[in-house]
């Protein structure tokens, strides 16, 4: 036996008892129609379960509305993680973050948290001439114009740019990661 098949059987019993209280709450005591109420409601409801009209209007109503918060937190989370392999694959630390060093200079730190191989020690095996060619800066150039040099170039580099090429914002950023340190 199916479960519709028990439900109509338990809408029609309800709906037997209801006209039953009705009869009665008429010809014995007006007290049983405040009963027969709610049995009613529920002969109604489990009618209308099965008939599969209820499941057509929570469908139109959930369409309607569009996606649950448990959804758009999937989502988030799902985004958030391709944010995560994105700049994994672009040769950045995605735990790395900007910070102050106690001279109140701007300089880059590990987060902590995160992922163990972010704090893995690099191989890319850039040297560090290379990465000063890759920057375009003279060897004797200071943490501030190799910052500056990466940012200019970051910003015409970077895949989402108009003039962007992901080829060389990865070593761009492999360039920065080893004069940074």
């Amino acid at each position: 036996m199916s479960n519709r098949t028990i439900i109509v059987g338990m809408a029609a019993t309800f709906a037997g008892l209801t006209a039953l209280l009705v009869v009665a709450g008429v010809v014995v005591n007006p007290i049983l129609l405040a009963v027969a109420v709610p049995i009613g409601t529920a002969a109604y409801l489990l009618w209308y379960h099965a008939s599969g009209r209820l499941q057509a209007q929570i469908r139109r109503e959930a369409d309607r509305l569009g996606p649950t918060e448990r959804e758009r937190a999937r989502q988030r989370a799902r985004a958030a993680e391709n944010r995560r392999d994105a700049y994994r694959t672009a040769g950045t630390a995605g735990s790395r973050a900007q910070g102050a060093t106690a001279g109140g200079q701007t300089g880059r730190r590990w987060a902590g948290a995160g992922d163990p191989r972010d704090r893995a020690p690099r191989t890319t095996g850039m040297s560090e001439r290379e990465a000063y060619a890759t920057l375009d800066l003279d060897p004797t150039a200071d943490a501030d114009a190799v910052r500056a040099a990466y940012r200019d170039r970051a910003k015409r580099l970077h895949p989402d740019a108009e003039t962007g090429d992901e080829e060389a914002f990865k070593r761009l950023n492999q360039a920065y990661d080893r004069l940074s340190d």
